[in-house]
């Protein structure tokens, strides 16, 4: 997808991603389920997840009676996927995959969360729109989240430091990020360290890549042009909490019209 996937957190730290980035897994996937059972994408139907990392929103969407494949680009964060799959009984599945690239199989829904925000340029922003049109079926729905600007930029300014350390059967891993702004090209500039120290032997992996936000403008260019309609936009994986309110763009959308682009 791009210049990212080198990113320590998708390769060597694959397996500490799920102990580092804590989410309210079970709670946000209830809404997810609740969003596609109000369009008419019932327990199942076919589910994309696309970036699906190390699998958690696919096996919870999968024991709640969706049929999941989740795909990631890094073959690390697939491996995971795979490996904690094990302790459940089907409707799940995964791969390595580009998301841009439309699959052959088609879906009744497609999840994408955060991932989004790694693409930085316009025409692959488009592409992976036009993937998501072409690999779901007709009425099929569109759920994704990414940082929308203003807010981000807001918070980042304000607390550009992110620190966390969690005890692992390999040592003590700190994971420290630091955000810069470039506001003329609406980008984050991040520089991640993770620190392992375990039985006297100490490894210190350092990172630096960009993410680019997004506005709802662009959004709703981007669904308007790949067909997609009835969008509705929130600030959290939850009904209650509005648009505007987080630094955080959730949207849901329907395929209404097909196009060939």
């Amino acid at each position: 997808m791009n210049e990212p996937l080198c990113r320590p957190f998708y390769t060597e730290y694959a397996w500490a991603f799920d102990l580092l980035i804590d989410r309210p897994v079970g709670k946000e996937c209830g809404v997810i389920a609740a969003w596609l059972v109000g369009r008419q994408i019932l327990p199942g139907a076919a589910v994309l997840d696309a970036g699906c990392g190390t699998g958690r929103y696919s096996r919870e969407l999968a024991r709640r009676g969706y049929i999941v494949h989740g795909v990631d680009l890094s073959p690390e964060l697939i491996e995971v996927a795979k490996g904690t799959a094990g302790d459940r009984t089907g409707g799940v599945s995964f791969a390595v995959a580009d998301i841009t690239v439309p699959p052959t199989a088609r879906y009744d829904a497609i999840l994408c969360r955060g991932v989004l925000n790694d693409i930085i340029d316009d025409d692959r922003r488009d592409a992976v729109f036009g993937a998501f049109a072409r690999a779901l079926r007709p009425d099929g729905a569109l759920i994704l989240d990414v940082r929308e600007w203003g807010a981000s930029a807001e918070r980042k300014t304000r607390e550009p430091l992110f620190r966390k350390r969690v005890s692992t059967d390999r040592g003590e891993l700190t994971f420290t990020s630091v955000t810069e702004l470039d506001a003329e090209r609406r980008l984050l500039l991040i520089s991640e360290r993770h620190e392992l120290v375990g039985r006297g032997d100490e490894r210190v992996s350092d990172y630096q890549f960009v993410m680019r936000c997004w506005e709802r403008e662009e959004l709703g260019a981007l669904f308007a042009r790949h067909g997609f309609g009835d969008v509705q936009y929130f600030g959290a994986y939850d009904h209650n909490v509005a648009l505007g309110a987080t630094d955080r763009l959730v949207a849901v959308a329907q395929l209404s019209d097909r196009r060939d682009d």
